[in-house]
């Protein structure tokens, strides 16, 4: 039994709470975080579990490196609208302006080992609270040292009919901004991304893959970032995967698919198969006992005859008095 447990006791924003038994383990112990799905609570309950000793663990669930406070967190890439910079003519100031995340439309097909593949779209408003109550850095490549906030006034933050806009006018002689400026001016750096924690969403599980619908999320980060994040999975290895049809996403997918219970089609089908006949030509023949005929018990207990082979002729049967008379005459 492990030490950590998910208790639904939590505040109404992030009811379930990881917490850790105390030595008693009649009580709620140390809380080492609450969330707000019952999926973020079990994000970190996996982090705590792939640190245990060997013995003390299973290996086929996915190493997570998430701490307690950033389990929860999400980073998306916008690839779509590229971030503007323009330098004032007279001052030097650096303006960076852009979306940072474009509602109602659709991402490319994301892939995390507790959903399987989906696709993602942001509904309007969904930083509608966020904007207004948090503090809200602007950052490179997802950065702890921010280049401006919104609680200091340097960031602006808006939703428009296009999507979440920012704009910032830079300090020119920050060291971190003089070094960003010639990287966007040459299109190294030219992509937005977005952290975030969703806070209420909707799961479409008749699309394929299944669709997500961010309702409302708490912004963590927006960031300047030079290419997109891509899946776990190494370019190599999923090409060799591929090539033998077993492409470790869409098997996610069906494990997902399987796991909720939700309807399965003739790809899901099909993938079962692939499965099954690629992992039976590494199974070792089975050893069977040699099929033997049973031998005919010669004192039946059940009353019955015993059974005769059906190629032996039927035995002749005479009455007692025959035998006897066959005995006399041996001289019996």
């Amino acid at each position: 039994m492990m030490p950590w447990k998910i208790v639904k006791n939590g505040p109404d924003d992030k009811p379930y709470c990881v917490f850790k038994e105390n030595e008693a383990k009649e009580a709620i112990g140390e809380t080492l975080g609450c969330h707000a799905t019952e999926d973020g609570a079990k994000k970190q309950l996996a982090a705590l579990y792939v640190n245990v000793p060997e013995g003390g663990r299973s290996h086929s669930k996915p190493h997570m490196t998430m701490g307690p406070k950033q389990d929860d967190i999400e980073r998306r890439d916008l690839l779509t609208v590229d971030v503007a910079l323009r330098v004032d003519s007279d001052s030097g100031a650096p303006t960076v302006e852009g979306y940072a995340a474009v509602f109602d439309s659709l991402s490319e097909v994301l892939f995390e080992w507790d959903s399987g593949r989906f696709r993602e779209k942001v509904a309007p408003g969904a930083f509608t609270k966020t904007i207004r109550e948090q503090n809200i850095p602007l950052l490179v490549e997802h950065a702890n040292l921010p280049l401006a906030t919104t609680g200091a006034g340097t960031l602006q933050l808006a939703e428009d009919g296009m999507g979440l806009r920012f704009s910032s006018v830079l300090e020119p002689t920050d060291p971190d901004v003089q070094r960003l400026i010639p990287k966007m001016r040459r299109g190294d750096m030219n992509k937005c991304s977005f952290g975030f924690i969703p806070i209420r969403q909707a799961w479409d599980d008749k699309a394929k893959p299944r669709l997500r619908t961010i309702q409302e999320a708490k912004l963590v980060d927006i960031s300047i970032v030079a290419r997109p994040a891509y899946s776990a999975t190494t370019a190599k290895v999923r090409a060799e995967l591929v090539e033998d049809g077993l492409d470790p996403e869409l098997i996610t997918e069906l494990l997902v698919r399987l796991r909720r219970g939700l309807p399965l089609d003739d790809d899901d089908t099909a993938m079962m198969q692939t499965l099954t006949n690629t992992f039976r030509a590494y199974l070792p023949e089975p050893v069977t006992a040699p099929e033997v005929a049973p031998l005919n018990s010669e004192h039946p207990t059940d009353g019955t005859q015993p059974t005769t082979p059906t190629s032996a002729p039927n035995p002749q049967v005479h009455p007692l008095s025959w035998y006897r008379e066959q005995m006399t005459r041996l001289g019996a």
